[in-house]
């Protein structure tokens, strides 16, 4: 379960947001970090490799100019090399690891 799959409202928000891998991969794709990071859940979700722990993405927005941008993410197609650098710079955690309360 990711309740806050960007981080929103911790210190990880900028650890996340702002890695230098997340803003290469945007700045590829002409895309904001934020909406690769959700088009990286939505393709975790998918279930490709590994369909027992699938993963829902439900963004938060709240004006027409954010639900666009959200919308937008799922026509980004990350790269394999993409898909690679997010998964190794953000590893899913081994054990239960307790959700942050935003």
């Amino acid at each position: 379960m990711a309740y806050c799959p960007l981080a929103q409202g911790d210190r990880q928000r900028n650890e996340v947001i702002t890695a230098p891998v997340v803003e290469a991969i945007a700045a590829g794709h002409g895309a904001s970090a934020a909406q690769i990071l959700l088009a990286w859940v939505i393709r975790n979700g998918a279930g490709s490799e590994s369909p027992e722990r699938p993963a829902i993405a439900i963004p938060k927005a709240s004006t027409p100019a954010h639900v666009k941008a959200n919308a937008d993410a799922l026509s980004i197609r990350l790269t394999d090399d993409d898909l690679a650098q997010l998964d190794d710079a953000f590893p899913a955690p081994d054990r239960p690891v307790p959700l942050d309360i935003v």
